[in-house]
């Protein structure tokens, strides 16, 4: 039987072995959410909290291990009582952080509307209303997010091979190039959000070569009288000239970093499963007062009547 005593005091210490494998999972993911500046810089400073959260939860679990293997060693009330406590606390952290992280990477814009604000034609042709809201998705936080992400690699791609290597090969799978929308600059001087990452690169979101024009800044990559067609473009796609299909990255930066986190998130969830059957198992062992669930024989009913009747 599966809750049988022997049972029970088996799948504990089984729990306990595997509470291991836990702190490990959730140390990994916390690390990694913690030390990848383009998630912060992407979707905010509270995925490095969150990520720092499942770090702190994955080290106490160490602590319901050994909880765990002294409370299927000594059946002791007390300590199963703790047990049942740490791991319900433990569990709501996890859940916790597990949402925060899957909230962030619910976008405002959808993927389709975000390629379609980043594509010159589209934009050039699409009604009044998509194109009112595309300029909400330009001045928004979720773009001023992808904006960090693309400077970053723009500044690591001036002294880093492979960096450069990494946005030249991202512009040429997706056929982009630069970050925002071609020959469609505004200038937005609004600083970025404080819950985002210091910028890298510039000060205000958006910075155009003249004050009412429609280039970017030149880079070294691309100047055409000063001035550049393209948001920041890396190697030689900023030389050519603007078309038709021609469209900016950043919907596929963002594409990319969220559903990383969005996997990172999923998987901090799905293995709330495991300390909750832990917790069930817990709770059955502090309950269990026989070793076996069987009624009494027939013979001590019979002297039990008889010590009754006197």
């Amino acid at each position: 039987m599966i809750f049988s005593k022997e049972s029970l005091i088996q799948s504990m210490s089984g729990a306990s072995c595997f509470s291991v494998l836990q702190m490990l999972l959730l140390v990994i993911l916390g690390a990694v959410l913690m030390t990848n500046q383009h998630y912060h810089q992407l979707l905010g400073n509270d995925i490095k909290r969150s990520g720092g959260g499942l770090v702190f939860t994955g080290v106490m679990y160490l602590l319901t291990t050994g909880l765990g293997i002294c409370s299927a060693r000594t059946l002791n009330k007390f300590l199963m009582l703790l047990q049942f406590i740490v791991l319900a606390t433990l569990i709501f952290f996890q859940s916790m952080f597990g949402f925060v992280l899957l909230g962030k990477t619910v976008a405002t814009y959808s993927s389709t509307e975000k390629l379609s604000c980043l594509s010159f034609g589209a934009y050039e042709t699409m009604a009044a209303v998509n194109r009112s809201r595309c300029d909400e998705f330009f001045l928004s936080d979720e773009y001023a997010g992808i904006t960090l992400v693309w400077e970053s690699y723009i500044v690591a791609a001036a002294s880093d091979g492979n960096a450069r290597a990494m946005l030249l090969n991202l512009q040429k799978d997706n056929v982009c190039c630069g970050n925002g929308l071609p020959l469609h600059c505004f200038d937005d001087t609004r600083a970025f959000p404080t819950s985002h990452p210091a910028p890298m690169l510039l000060q205000q979101r958006i910075k155009c070569s003249d004050k009412n024009g429609i280039f970017y800044l030149a880079t070294k990559d691309c100047s055409k009288y000063g001035r550049c067609e393209y948001d920041f473009p890396s190697g030689t796609c900023g030389q050519n000239p603007v078309t038709s299909s021609t469209r900016g990255c950043g919907s596929f930066v963002f594409d990319d970093l969220n559903s990383q986190v969005r996997a990172i998130a999923v998987v901090a969830l799905a293995f709330i499963t495991f300390p909750i059957t832990f917790l069930i198992f817990s709770l059955c062992l502090c309950f269990k007062r026989r070793d076996e669930d069987v009624l009494p024989p027939i013979e001590f009913v019979s002297k039990a009547k008889i010590h009754a009747n006197g």
